[in-house]
């Protein structure tokens, strides 16, 4: 990580939670922001959920899920690029959306993870706690938490 002006790191490699929300948007604007500024690469990350009762009572439902936010995620793409920027799609498939992203975030050595402050979990996210929370308390590098 190269050091910018007042002291800030620009960072070279950015892990970005995106799930269509605007949150996410905001979080994405962010790091095309950040990584703007230090010629970085955004990892553009989807986690597809996997909730074994879904799955069990809707066949077919995380196939079209996948499908859907591979379209969402080529427009998120898009708009990296159009940038400037490179870019690297990340799937994960988990019930818990940040396991996947802690371990792309480690498997790609990034040096900054990029979230929006709430996603699309409306109920779940109430009953199951916050995924930037959990993000936070295992990831191996900083987290940026940006509101929409």
């Amino acid at each position: 990580m190269a050091e910018g002006r007042c002291g800030l790191r620009l960072h070279a490699s950015i892990l970005v939670a995106y799930d269509g929300s605007r949150f996410s948007e905001a979080a994405l604007d962010q790091a095309i922001a950040m990584a703007t500024a230090g010629q970085g690469k955004l990892y553009l990350m989807h986690v597809v959920n996997l909730n074994v009762e879904y799955i069990a009572f809707t066949p077919g439902l995380a196939e079209k899920v996948a499908e859907e936010a591979q379209g969402m995620l080529q427009k998120a793409e898009q708009k990296v690029k159009n940038a400037g920027l490179a870019c690297e799609v990340v799937m994960g498939y988990d019930a818990q959306p940040h396991r996947p992203i802690v371990a792309a975030a480690k498997k790609h050595q990034v040096s900054l993870i990029v979230v929006g402050s709430q996603g699309r979990t409306g109920l779940a996210k109430a009953l199951l706690g916050s995924v930037s929370q959990r993000i936070i308390g295992h990831a191996p590098c900083p987290v940026l938490v940006v509101p929409g």
